[in-house]
């Protein structure tokens, strides 16, 4: 079955509220965060919920070409787009990737907090642990947290409504989903699914938690058990989510 967004590393679509965003690869929660700010969606210094297999917390995301230049939607757009991964080719340097956009927002003030909700094994990277070249980028008065839940159910029984909504305080809430987070290996292409039940109450659970100022959903199809198993996946986050992609629009 061919799938839009199975070839199309540029593939993404907006509600058309300009709340929800969908995406192939997820370099474009990038686009979506920042074009949100300057349109007066969020505000600076936002919290990001980030749930997937992995942090991409990749702090090279803070030299990424542009970044700093970058005033207009297209300006952002066009800081964002990557490169395609399976051409084979030796991408140019400095660009956006699937691993390191959560640092290029922190670098531009939106993001002050990442609640990472991940099995990686890796270690978090903290302001301390950035390399000079990295942090001579960050704003003077970068004041970046994070914290680290290892599974969603840990995340979800760690707050209700009212002791998240406290948490939050004034700031923008985004919660920034891969659905790759629902599949238990990282092997290119092989499917280990959740059940969808444990799925569907994760989404619920997430969805109701918080009314988000933003919803960033990315596909990631080769961490997502290949084309159709991202597809299965994808079908079962937008139908608890209640999202139909006929809705949407492309951005």
């Amino acid at each position: 079955m061919n799938y839009p967004w199975s070839k199309d590393i540029d593939w993404k679509l907006q509600s058309k509220d300009k709340r929800v965003y969908i995406m192939r690869d997820h370099n474009w929660a990038f686009a979506a965060w920042e074009i949100s700010k300057i349109e007066n969606r969020i505000q600076e210094g936002a919290l990001v919920v980030h749930v997937d297999s992995h942090f991409d917390d990749v702090p090279d995301g803070l030299i990424v070409r542009g970044l700093f230049d970058a005033k207009s939607k297209e300006d952002i757009m066009k800081v964002s787009r990557s490169y395609d991964r399976s051409s084979g080719q030796v991408p140019e340097s400095n660009l956006m990737h699937i691993d390191n956009f959560i640092w290029a927002s922190i670098g531009r003030g939106t993001v002050e907090e990442v609640i990472f909700v991940s099995r990686d094994n890796l270690e978090l990277n903290d302001i301390s642990d950035v390399r000079e070249e990295y942090a001579d980028c960050l704003p003077s008065n970068c004041k970046y947290s994070s914290k680290l839940f290892r599974h969603t159910g840990e995340f979800l029984n760690s707050y209700d409504k009212n002791s998240f909504e406290e948490y939050i305080g004034n700031r923008s809430a985004i919660l920034d989903l891969d659905i790759d987070a629902f599949n238990n290996t990282d092997a290119i292409g092989v499917s280990d699914f959740v059940s969808e039940a444990i799925i569907r109450e994760y989404v619920k659970g997430l969805n109701e938690l918080y009314i988000w100022d933003l919803i960033t959903i990315a596909i990631s199809p080769d961490y997502s058990g290949g084309a159709a198993g991202a597809s299965y996946l994808l079908d079962i986050v937008l139908s608890e989510l209640g999202i139909d992609l006929a809705d949407m629009e492309k951005w």
